[in-house]
């Protein structure tokens, strides 16, 4: 039994700790949001990059009901020439602010009419636009000299919410604020929850196996009368 209570107390040996069946599938199931939300984020980037397809966050109800706000369009790039009357492309407003526009087209100008427009040459495509949802057309005309145009392929409802979000500074402030005080969070619960350093019990061990082993019958007994 010494023995046994001895090894028990072996130095560096430390309880095995038990994680309830709960526990680990709540990290089994947090471990696999985290690795598909990074394999998303990391094929947009890529996709976006090699030109092969581009996310468009629709960022207003113009082009309600089929595309709300909130929704995200997705947009692949298409000859310049092809753009006809009906297509839903993506453009940079020539007038006000240079944001982002996903409208649709409702003119295309021929090289005798665009010939009048200004700011228009052979090589650029001419066309008027117009958001589904709003009463009249787009108080401009869109010229675009790129030689591919990125028109609308599908959409995904929702998904474009936190870029709406994003868009407004003090929401984009808190969330950054909101991000950094859960990595501190993180990073001090990781540092409390350490496991403690193994004691070293050697010493205590021996003394106790000293005190419980028989006695020396030399010591014990007397010597002759």
């Amino acid at each position: 039994m010494t023995r046994a209570r001895a090894a028990d107390t072996a130095p560096g040996r430390l309880a095995p700790s038990r994680r309830s069946p709960a526990r680990r599938a709540l990290g089994l199931l947090g471990g696999l949001v985290t690795a598909a939300v990074a394999l998303a984020v990391v094929a947009v980037i890529a996709l976006s990059a090699l030109g092969v397809t581009r996310f468009v966050p629709v960022l207003s109800n113009s082009m309600a009901p089929g595309m709300p706000v909130g929704s995200l369009a997705i947009t692949a790039p298409t000859p310049r020439t092809d753009v006809a009357t009906g297509d839903v492309v993506v453009f940079t407003a020539p007038m006000g602010p240079r944001v982002r526009v996903i409208h649709r087209v409702t003119h295309v100008f021929g090289p005798e009419d665009a010939e009048r427009l200004d700011g228009w040459s052979p090589d650029r495509l001419a066309m008027q636009t117009k958001g589904d949802n709003n009463p009249s057309g787009d108080p401009w005309i869109v010229t675009i000299g790129d030689d591919a145009v990125w028109e609308r392929t599908s959409v995904v409802p929702l998904l474009g919410w936190p870029f709406v979000w994003l868009g407004d500074p003090v929401t984009r402030m808190v969330a950054f604020a909101a991000v950094g005080a859960a990595g501190t969070i993180w990073l001090l619960t990781v540092i409390w929850r350490r496991p403690p350093r193994p004691v070293e019990v050697a010493a205590d061990s021996a003394e106790a196996s000293a005190a419980d082993s028989p006695a020396d019958p030399a010591r014990t007994t007397g010597g002759p009368a």
